[in-house]
């Protein structure tokens, strides 16, 4: 499974969106979660997860682009290119995270 993420903001509160590719599912997903130092209880970390919209074409990159849209949340391009690219080469074992400023950072390359 690849996994990328990147800070940003979701309602006026920091975030962190996690995109990616599960090789064994073939499928995408998106994660946006309170960032850690959010003072918020366990249950309300998950503002959003594709886990409760499975009706959506999860293999498709566009319905990751899509949703992050919907939710007015921001990404920087290089994070919805690496999860395509996961897709398309079937990586995995993959962390990187992306900045909006700055060069994205390869955590684990697998």
């Amino acid at each position: 499974m690849s996994q990328h993420s990147v800070r940003t903001r979701y309602q006026d509160d920091e975030v962190v969106v996690i995109a990616g590719y599960d090789r064994p599912l073939n499928d995408l997903f998106l994660q946006v979660l309170a960032h850690e130092d959010a003072p918020q209880v366990i249950e309300e970390r998950v503002h959003y997860s594709s886990l409760h919209e499975p009706q959506r074409d999860w293999t498709d990159i566009n319905t990751v682009s899509d949703r992050l849209t919907e939710l007015g949340i921001e990404v920087p391009d290089s994070l919805l290119e690496a999860v395509y690219l996961d897709q398309l080469f079937h990586a995995g074992n993959r962390m990187v995270r992306h900045h909006l400023n700055q060069p994205p950072e390869v955590l684990l390359a697998g």
